[in-house]
């Protein structure tokens, strides 16, 4: 795409925007059933149609600010953008946690993880953790497996390893419903995993870096050269296959950027004048575009939905190189808007409607009963669902959803204007709720700003160089009064006129209190059905810890060449002063694995 083109497509964009949202209800409306010249390859539930195929884009640490389209000022426009462009653009879409492990399990469940135990101190799975995704849950790929799809997944997968043994990958995807696991993260990247050494003394670390494929560890530690073609042949590769066996596929692919540490290949570096950061999310969006390019090769672009989200917001407290929340508060591991607030992208050529943005509230939870509405299935009916569907946001031809049983509580499908309402809790605490316009805070953390981390001696240097990559009051511990302060009654905020934050309401005015108190037996009747399981994240064993040729802790292999390792040197050019504030990894544990 030319810059000009980039240019008119971003003013076009902006000008769709403004008639949609002038419009009054017509946000989220989608046309009369299209398609490409010579009809649609599928058509609307209850008729003949092929199932369409699937792909979740999930990226990792990516600020609701971070791209062209939602509004950032410098960052070039790429493939995610124009995926924003050719479908539906969300200004309201949530996921359920502001870390990776639970943000992860709801989506792939439709679950708050409260409900399905993805919680513990840790806050995320680690690598000696014995516990992951419960295999009881049924995942997105299992619930389309049932309906006759092919499933694949690629990239950081981050909801548990092992449970008995150093190799049995007991929690990883091939036993969550996906029938092809290509070079996949099981867990994080990080500035420990960096050859470089852009900002640590040593590394890359062989006991916490680790490059798999399927359930097989191929290199640890593992080389970042050509990681982003990999998982893109991975990608085309699954989806070829899928085309040959004549069946719909559901691809997951979760993005290894803007996770630090920032990699970028020799065709990134320098790319961006948004700068390293830049560069990492012009990497990422390359990945996307290269796998939709490959969908439209084989023809299947009118029948193929691609989700675009993040799971969770940027870690602002890396300076310069963390996302950019926009005007939200706070970033991930907080739960402030910044935190919470991602990215929500749905293109489906001819099915959904081009050029929308909806500021309808929905959540990454919503996108399997979505699905199962889409594709015909269903979603189990032994437990309770707390995404709902969104479809009829999505598709003007698809039937009005029906309500759930009452008792379902947060899952109710509203037909009418009662507000939606989602929570957030912090370990087992109760942090937040919005309702409707409407968020509440029941607790807050302290909120770190990227001015207040430049004041903050050593943390940021020229140019908002980060030297530290731990986050601080982003605990979720009570007994913390510096970080955490607790609200009865709650923070209330009006988020359609004060996104940010800024202005608490004053809950003892009558119209302010009539919200609350209308809000309230709907969250007491919730909390009371609420049966909290056990934290998974919490048990660990260093028994499990993975190892790929039994030496733990020397643990060291590279059974797959992705190619050499780029040496360290010219490319980080970090100065004398800045080698002197480098990190020890000794010294360094606890942003690690986040």
């Amino acid at each position: 795409m030319t810059t000009q083109f980039r240019t008119t497509a971003l003013a076009t964009l902006t000008l769709a925007i403004v008639l949609v949202n002038a419009n009054q209800g017509n946000v989220g409306e989608a046309p009369s059933w299209g398609g490409p010249p010579g009809g649609p390859p599928g058509c609307p539930p209850g008729g003949s149609h092929r199932k369409p195929n699937i792909i979740i884009f999930n990226a990792d640490d990516m600020g609701w600010g971070d791209f062209s389209s939602y509004g950032h000022p410098t960052q070039e426009w790429g493939p995610v953008d124009d995926m924003a462009y050719e479908g539906m653009r969300f200004t309201n879409f949530y996921s359920a946690s502001s870390l990776c492990s639970p943000s992860r399990a709801a989506l792939m469940t439709g679950r708050l993880p409260i409900r399905i135990g993805v919680y513990g101190e840790d806050r995320v799975f680690r690598h000696n953790h014995v516990e992951g995704l419960p295999r009881y849950e049924v995942t997105i790929a299992e619930a389309l497996k049932d309906v006759g799809y092919v499933t694949g997944m690629i990239g950081k997968w981050h909801l548990g390893v092992n449970a008995h043994s150093a190799t049995d990958g007991e929690h990883l995807p091939h036993n969550h419903g996906f029938d092809y696991v290509g070079t996949n993260l099981p867990l994080s990247n990080g500035w420990q995993c960096d050859e470089e050494h852009w900002h640590m003394k040593t590394g890359p670390s062989s006991l916490i870096c680790l490059l798999y494929k399927n359930a097989t560890i191929i290199q640890q530690p593992y080389s970042h050269y050509k990681l982003s073609e990999t998982f893109v042949n991975d990608a085309t590769g699954f989806m070829r296959d899928a085309q040959q066996q004549r069946k719909p596929f559901f691809l997951y692919y979760g993005t290894a950027q803007t996770h630090v540490d920032m990699y970028s290949n020799e065709g990134f570096r320098g790319s961006s004048k948004r700068g390293r950061y830049g560069d990492n999310v012009r990497e990422m969006a390359w990945t996307v575009g290269a796998i939709m390019e490959e969908v439209k090769r084989m023809g299947e672009d009118f029948n193929t939905l691609a989700i675009f989200t993040s799971d969770n917001g940027p870690l602002i407290q890396v300076c310069n190189e963390g996302g950019d929340a926009g005007v939200l508060k706070g970033g991930k591991m907080s739960y402030w808007e910044g935190g919470v607030r991602v990215p929500g992208i749905f293109r489906w050529p001819g099915h959904i409607k081009a050029g929308i943005t909806t500021d309808g509230i929905a959540s990454q939870m919503d996108i399997l009963p979505t699905l199962m509405t889409i594709v015909g299935g269903s979603v189990p009916d032994d437990r309770i669902i707390d995404g709902q569907d969104i479809s009829s946001t999505l598709f003007k031809w698809l039937p009005e959803p029906q309500p759930e049983p009452t008792s379902k509580l947060l899952n109710r499908n509203h037909p009418g204007n009662e507000p939606r309402i989602l929570v957030w809790y912090c370990l087992d605490n109760l942090f937040t709720v919005r309702y409707g316009s409407h968020k509440f805070h029941f607790v807050t953390q302290r909120v770190w700003t990227k001015e207040a981390n430049f004041n903050e001696p050593g943390r940021c240097g020229d140019g908002g160089f980060p030297f530290q990559q731990n986050a601080r009051c982003g605990t979720c511990r009570l007994d913390l009064p510096y970080c955490v302060t607790q609200h009865n009654p709650p923070l209330m905020f009006n988020l359609d006129q004060d996104p940010n934050e800024a202005y608490p309401l004053d809950v003892s005015l009558p119209h302010h209190k009539a919200v609350l108190d209308e809000m309230m037996p709907i969250l007491q009747a919730f909390q009371a059905s609420l049966v909290i399981p056990p934290p998974l994240m919490s048990s660990s064993d260093n028994a499990v810890w993975p190892c790929c040729d039994g030496s733990f802790p020397n643990c060291g292999c590279n059974y797959q060449y992705l190619g050499p390792i780029p040496p360290p040197g010219d490319a980080s050019p970090i100065s004398k002063e800045y080698q002197d504030t480098m990190i020890d990894p000794e010294n360094d544990n606890y942003m690690w694995y986040l």
